[in-house]
Parts: C-alpha cells; sequence; structure tokens
C-alpha cells in the first residue's frame, strides 16, 4: 500500500499534482554527482558536522524528502528510524530533509522520534536542485557522492543499503513519474466524452501519471496491487485480499467530459476489477470477539501521533496502518486484519501513528507483533459479535456449456 502526497493538505494515493513543468522537476539521475546540500540548517548533527559531499565521502547517504504535514512521511517514520538504527553509523548517513520553517520542524521533534539528521531549508532550494515534487520521495548517494537511486523509503531494506555500501547494483523500486501533456488534443481530433480501457503494459514500464486537459488522465505501468489500492478507498473500508493479485503491470487511460466525479469513479472501478479478474463481496460473519488490551510497555512503546491530518486507518494484505487514530480505529484495524470483531479496553485516550506487518493471517503472530511495537495485546473475550468485510478474490469465470457452439455467420 502506498501514500503520496504533493501539496500541503493533499492525501492521494499513488496520484502527485504538477507543480511545474516535467523539465524543471526532473529527479536527479542515476549515476549523476549528487547536488549539494550546502543550503541545509542541521538538526540532530555533532557538532561541526557538515551537510557536503568531501565530509560525506566514503558513506551511503540517504536523503529523505518530507513534511512534517505530510500523513504518508509521518506513517513511514518507524521504518525509517529502524533502518537508521540496523546499520553502521560510521558507514551510512540518514538525512531527512525538510523545506517548511526551522521552528516547525524543531516543534515536531520534540513529539515524534526521528532517528538520523534532519535538514532544512526553507529557500526550498534543495528540493528543486533533487527534482523532488511530492513526498515522501527518498533519493541513495554511494560513497562517492553519486546518486544511484530514486525510491520511497518504505520499499528500501537494510539488505538493499549494505548491497550499495559495497558497490553491488540494486534495483530499487522507483516512484512515480508525473508529467502532462504540453499540448492539448487538436480541435480537430474528436475525443470520446467518456471512456475507460485497462490493457496490459511491458513488465519494466515505469509508472507514469499523464495527465492530458481538460478532463483525460492516464496512469502506466501500474502493477496491480497499486491498481486496487489507487481506484477504491482501502483506508475507510475492510478490504481483505483473499486470493493472489494478477502479476504483470496495467495502462489504465480514462476520458471524462462533464462526467459526475462519483460516476467516472464507479466505472473505473469496475472496469479495474474486471480487467484484473477481481470481484468485491461483502462478507458477514459472527465470531467470538477479542479485547486489546495494554501492557506495561505500552507507555514506552506507543507512538503519539504528530500529524494534524483527520484519522487514516488502513488494512492491506498483512500490512497495518494507522495515521492520527485512536485505540477505537486500533481496535477496527486490527478487526480488518483479523476477520475477527476487537473490542478496545485499554483505556488508553490520544492519537497515535502505527505501521507494522504480519506475515501470519492468525492471532498469535498479530499479538507477537503487537507486543513487540505497540505493547499491546489481544486476549479472547467472551461476547459473541458480527464484523463485515469486503473479500477481494479472483472472479469466478463463467464456462461455456458442452452444447454451445460458436457458429459462423456468412453473408
Amino acid at each position: 500500500m502506498h501514500v503520496r502526497v504533493a501539496l500541503r493538505g493533499s492525501l492521494i494515493t499513488l496520484v502527485a499534482v504538477l507543480l511545474g513543468t516535467p523539465s524543471l522537476w526532473a529527479h536527479s539521475k542515476k549515476g549523476t554527482p549528487a547536488p549539494s546540500l550546502d543550503t541545509l540548517k542541521l538538526l540532530q548533527a555533532p557538532l561541526g558536522a557538515r551537510a557536503d559531499w568531501a565530509s560525506l565521502k566514503g558513506k551511503v547517504v540517504v536523503l529523505e524528502f518530507w513534511a512534517t504535514w505530510c500523513s504518508p512521511c509521518v506513517a513511514s517514520l518507524p521504518h525509517l528510524n529502524q533502518l537508521v538504527e540496523s546499520l553502521d553509523p560510521a558507514k551510512f548517513q540518514f538525512i531527512s530533509i525538510d523545506d517548511e520553517d526551522l521552528k516547525a520542524v524543531q516543534t515536531f521533534l520534540t513529539r515524534k522520534k526521528m532517528s538520523g539528521w534532519v535538514g532544512v531549508d526553507a529557500s526550498g532550494a534543495v528540493f528543486a536542485r533533487y527534482g523532488v515534487e511530492s513526498r515522501p520521495t527518498t533519493i541513495i548517494v554511494d560513497g562517492n557522492g553519486k546518486v544511484v537511486a530514486v525510491s520511497e523509503i518504505d520499499s528500501v531494506t537494510t539488505a538493499d543499503l549494505q548491497a550499495v555500501a559495497e558497490g553491488k547494483n540494486v534495483a530499487f523500486k522507483p516512484p512515480m513519474e508525473i508529467t502532462e501533456a504540453t499540448v492539448p488534443s487538436s480541435p480537430d481530433t474528436e475525443r470520446p466524452l467518456f471512456a475507460v480501457s485497462v490493457s496490459k503494459a511491458s513488465s519494466d514500464a515505469r509508472t507514469t501519471l499523464i495527465k492530458h486537459p481538460p478532463a483525460g488522465w492516464d496512469l502506466l505501468g501500474e502493477d496491480a496491487d497499486s491498481l486496487i489500492t489507487d481506484r477504491f478507498n482501502v483506508f475507510e473500508n475492510r478490504y481483505v485480499l483473499k486470493d493472489p493479485l494478477p502479476e504483470g503491470r496495467y495502462d489504465l487511460r480514462v476520458n471524462s467530459v462533464d462526467v459526475p466525479q462519483t460516476v467516472s469513479d464507479s466505472v473505473v472501478q469496475q472496469a479495474v476489477l474486471a480487467a484484473l479478474h477481481l470481484q468485491i463481496q461483502s462478507k458477514t460473519l459472527t465470531r467470538q470477539a477479542y479485547i486489546l488490551r495494554a501492557t506495561d510497555a505500552s507507555k514506552k512503546l506507543l507512538s503519539p501521533s504528530a500529524s494534524t491530518h483527520a484519522v487514516k486507518r488502513g488494512y492491506w494484505h498483512g500490512i497495518f496502518i494507522l495515521m492520527n487514530g485512536t485505540m477505537d480505529d486500533l481496535a477496527y484495524l486490527l478487526a480488518t486484519g483479523l476477520e475477527n470483531p476487537v473490542l478496545n479496553e485499554t483505556g488508553i485516550d490520544g492519537t497515535y501513528d502505527a505501521r507494522f506487518k504480519v506475515a501470519g493471517g492468525d492471532v498469535d503472530s498479530l499479538n507477537a507483533v503487537l507486543k513487540e511495537t505497540l505493547g499491546l495485546e489481544l486476549v479472547p473475550g467472551n461476547q459473541e459479535m458480527p464484523i463485515t468485510v469486503l473479500e477481494v478474490s479472483k472472479q469466478e469465470m463463467s464456462k461455456p456449456s458442452p452444447s454451445t457452439k460458436t457458429q459462423e455467420v456468412k453473408h
């Protein structure tokens, strides 16, 4: 599941708003020298530390472009912190770069843990030099000061970064490329008033959003997982994946003129499901509820939210995400993943951020992660309750009966 933010206050799944022409905002290319960082004001760095490539030579440097108002950035902090704390600081340096006012960043850091250095450049010059216009965006630089990847922190692993330090070539997941058609369609060219198509893309296609003014857009090179999370609101609904998604990449093209957004969204959703041979069905189960309780470690491990956004809660094939949510929201989230009712009896107030992945779908696997990451636990209750989930599963394809034959019609 992936979420990106392009503008302050705008939360968009895998879609960002263009802030300039592609040439102005092109990401730094792989193999090119990393642009200067010398305008950064460093926080959480040792006295006398410098953000210049001469001082950082020999280290793999991870530049994380973020903002205090960016909910996806905040949700990714546990993973970022884990990476920082698991790697040798003599060989790796993490710098999280923000273009907000210095005081706003300092206030955020008093409320939220962010490991590594934090670099503040209110002018936005560093964002412009690196061609970053949506966040979070991760840029990885090798020990020689050359860019090796533009990626997303959630997809970066400790093993990936260690391989970079050893001089190996790593295939990092690229971020979405965002462009806009520079020349509108010719007035003489008839375009459909409403059209939606989904087709196969090449296996090595790069994910790209192309906007065609005034009312068209193409989302190219998407995998099935991203198409589902992009088109369906997995944060607000209990979607549960029951079957593996199709492999490969797809192109989604939409053109709509004076079509109500709700109508367009509904048709696009149906087109995606049909193309992937999937169906979504509501399923209500009545099961014994679990009770969510606090342990002695809760106060130490729970991470109070520093986000100003509305609550976001989502579960998608093993990944649990909570942004600015209460313990009731967390109980809802756990109930979705377990497909089992969960009641909040933690007695904990406030809002929190959490992001974790559970390999198994059973309560024991979930409990192990809950205790380790949040200091919480699930215990069996004595009350049966219903829960409704939305199952995403393979569509049963109808087969023609043996007596049905295709006839050739001759004129």
